[in-house]
């Protein structure tokens, strides 16, 4: 007669105890490097919007093209920049970010308009209203509810 090999039951218990266990640890440490390097991108795309929103602003200030001081922008991925309340002249991202933008930008212009303060970048439509500058902390927060952004340059923390 022919004895049959395998795995007794308490043997695969143990087995699928063991990786229960682990995933336990696993899991909820994946999840905080998922969420980490998600910020990171978003605040990378911000920084894209930021360097794109200072050259953009350089070139219209060489072409004596008026540049709002203190003033809110926004824009989409066709890349114009609007100034908040339609008042003022709306110029072209496009152009230093590259064809392939995507996502939903605002940057505030500094109190003199020849640079910008700080940028912020979303998949979704980032209101006026939602203007402050973010700190890290802000970024990863930001996940949490209905319009998580990036942030270039961050905030010092509090």
């Amino acid at each position: 007669m022919k004895k049959l090999k395998g795995f007794t039951l308490l043997e695969l218990i143990v087995v699928i105890a063991i990786i229960g266990i682990l995933a336990a640890f696993l899991v909820p440490s994946f999840m905080g490097y998922v969420k980490n390097a998600r910020a990171s991108r978003f605040n990378a795309n911000a920084r894209s919007v930021y360097s794109a929103a200072q050259l953009a602003i350089v070139d219209m200030n060489v072409a004596q093209v008026e540049v709002l001081p203190n003033c809110i922008y926004t824009g989409s991925s066709d890349g114009i920049a609007h100034p908040d309340g339609g008042v003022g002249n709306s110029f072209t991202l496009l152009t230093y970010l590259g064809e392939d933008f995507e996502g939903n930008f605002l940057f505030v212009t500094n109190i003199d308009g020849s640079g910008c303060t700080y940028a912020l970048w979303s998949e979704q439509t980032i209101p006026a209203s939602a203007s402050a500058q973010l700190t890290i902390q802000d970024v990863k927060s930001s996940f949490q509810n209905s319009t998580p952004k990036g942030c270039h340059p961050l905030k010092a923390s509090s």
